[in-house]
């Protein structure tokens, strides 16, 4: 989960009662009235409970801030799908996937097979088309494909990814959150 707070430099806000008193900055450090807004991003990794807290404070800190400032919630929380699945990246250098800053153990037919779905989302492929592009033959059973699925769809948490076209074959869920990061 990712909060956005913005808070404009040129507004005045009450300061929040802190443990230890924090100094002024110099005069020449501080922001001019022209200056644009100040965006600071915080990445918070754990539980629900230690991010509930974390947003807690944050929000008092806003609070005491003033009508001027504004957080926002983004990544898992507010760009995910319905059930609350983080999103998945794919680095295909590194061959490397994350869901929500989590390493995903993935065997290397799994990890081709997403990564082809991800590559060619809101497109059907036959098991026959999927042999034939993930697994680079056609010499084994269509079961191959079934059970390789299966297993990625329990690795990632998610069974609704990658949905079965019923007497078609395969594809990516059109809401599906996986982003393939190319350099």
């Amino acid at each position: 989960m990712s909060v956005l707070a913005v808070a404009h430099p040129h507004a005045t806000y009450p300061r929040p009662v802190l443990l230890r008193p924090v100094p002024d900055s110099p005069p020449e450090q501080q922001l001019d009235d022209d200056q644009a807004p100040v965006t600071v991003t915080i990445s918070i990794a754990g539980g629900a409970g230690g991010r509930e807290r974390v947003l807690a404070a944050l929000r008092e800190l806003v609070d005491a801030a003033g009508a001027t400032a504004a957080v926002e919630l983004g990544g898992a929380e507010a760009g995910s799908r319905p059930g609350g699945a983080a999103e998945i990246r794919l680095d295909p250098r590194a061959r490397t996937a994350f869901r929500g800053g989590r390493l995903l153990e993935l065997s290397r037919l799994e990890y081709d097979l997403l990564l082809f779905l991800a590559r060619h989302p809101r497109q059907v492929f036959s098991r026959a088309q999927l042999l034939t592009h993930v697994w680079g033959h056609r010499h084994t059973t269509n079961r191959t494909v079934d059970v390789h699925v299966s297993r990625l769809r329990t690795k990632l948490d998610d069974p609704e990814l990658i949905t079965t076209v019923y007497g078609l074959g395969y594809r990516l869920a059109d809401d599906a959150p996986i982003v393939v990061v190319e350099r």
